[in-house]
């Protein structure tokens, strides 16, 4: 009986970026996650603990620093199920074989639309290969050999893998080699989706997806990774326009998206009593760094958050804080150790593309003066929670409009 080929291919930077830059998500099913989230999140469907998840990440990345194959894979996860004891679904060749090529071609196929985007201008199509699978999608061979623009939304929902096994890939094209071949370019029309229902721990759900991609499978992984890229006009037009700065949530998937209202959590965000002292009101970066500094002890630090996370913070990445904000920034160690609440989202750059899993730590201190909220919002940077930004409120409101997302911490008074 043939057998399916293993997946071979030489690392290369931009497809181990793409995979070290996730961060491990718990989830009970697949659908828990849905398509564009994948992009930041390392998840294995019922794998509900960071420290098997943990070792499954390392296992798969394996292939990317020790040269790996999925025979190596599986005894790693042989002795990872054995010491976790670790209760999964499905036969072990057929589960293994689903992480670990889901994971790696994924990954491989997010760094080639990264590599791509760098040549666009001498490259700028994609031509649709189809793979050498044993029971082939006809939807994929149809589109085997189709060439389309590279930044076309064609691309959002039909950039490789487009399902389960899938091996499809896209190569570019150049001018050059359109009329050497004599092939056309395609200009699609825009997608008509169709609506599949899946099963869930939660019970049946209706996911959207275009014809041969399945559920979960219907986003461009390369693009939600790294977005497009601009050109200097483009990114000036989008600032002009103020779309540089916009941002739309992800869904999720089965997890609903929530909000304080919907999990009854206090209107208001009861004040507690600073400990850190009010720092001076500065109006210039220059003296805006020594009360950085003084903060986090130095030009980098990593402090432990109230859910356990690891959030780097450093002089240069915080500079970008308004002088005019200079007072609160000593509250920020005490924002991030003891907090109201923390809440996790997937958010979309509306000019870009790329897609970010955002923290952000939500706390109301009293200075003996005043009771302002604090708002620290963390980001993944190289697979790492980094601080991005920090925004003190007077307004209540402002702090309310954005407890929203998984709601991952909470102080309960």
């Amino acid at each position: 009986m043939p057998r399916e080929a293993e997946f071979k291919g030489t690392p290369f930077q931009e497809a181990i970026d793409f995979f070290q830059s996730k961060v491990r998500v718990p989830t009970r099913a697949y659908t828990d996650l849905m398509n564009k989230a994948h992009s930041r999140a390392f998840m294995v469907a019922g794998a509900m603990r960071d420290d098997l998840l943990c070792d499954l990440q390392e296992a798969i990345g394996k292939t990317f620093t020790a040269g790996n194959t999925l025979a190596d894979f599986r005894k790693d996860f042989d002795a990872i199920v054995a010491k976790h004891g670790w209760a999964y679904k499905g036969g072990r060749n057929w589960r293994t074989r689903v992480i670990y090529d889901t994971n790696i071609r994924t990954a491989y196929s997010a760094g080639h639309w990264q590599q791509m985007q760098a040549t666009k201008r001498m490259r700028p199509y994609g031509r649709y290969t189809h793979g050498q699978s044993l029971h082939p999608r006809e939807q994929h061979l149809a589109w085997d050999g189709k060439i389309v623009p590279l930044d076309d939304p064609w691309w959002n929902c039909r950039w490789p893998p487009n399902g389960w096994g899938c091996k499809c890939s896209v190569v570019s094209v150049s001018e050059k080699e359109l009329l050497r071949n004599g092939w056309t370019v395609s200009h699609p029309e825009p997608d008509e989706t169709v609506k599949i229902t899946v099963n869930t721990p939660d019970g049946p759900l209706e996911v959207e997806t275009v014809e041969g991609v399945d559920p979960s499978f219907a986003y461009n992984p390369g693009k939600a990774a790294y977005g497009i890229r601009l050109s200097p006009r483009e990114v000036e037009e989008a600032k002009a326009d103020g779309t540089w700065k916009n941002w739309k949530p992800v869904p999720w998937g089965n997890r609903t998206r929530n909000t304080w209202e919907s999990l009854n959590r206090p209107s208001v965000i009861p004040a507690d009593r600073a400990a850190a002292k009010v720092a001076e009101k500065v109006n210039s970066e220059e003296a805006l760094r020594p009360i950085i500094e003084k903060t986090i002890g130095g030009q980098e630090t990593i402090l432990t958050a109230a859910d356990g996370a690891a959030v780097w913070l450093s002089v240069d990445s915080l500079m970008h804080i308004r002088p005019d904000r200079s007072q609160y920034i000593p509250f920020i160690p005490e924002l991030l150790a003891a907090p109201y609440e923390i809440w996790m989202d997937f958010e979309e750059n509306e000019t870009t593309g790329r897609v970010e899993l955002k923290k952000r730590y939500l706390k109301r201190i009293d200075t003996g003066e005043k009771k302002m909220g604090m708002l620290m919002v963390v980001q993944v940077v190289k697979g790492q929670f980094a601080g991005w930004t920090f925004i003190p409120a007077e307004r209540g409101n402002y702090l309310n409009n954005i407890r929203r997302g998984k709601l991952i911490w909470a102080r309960e008074d």
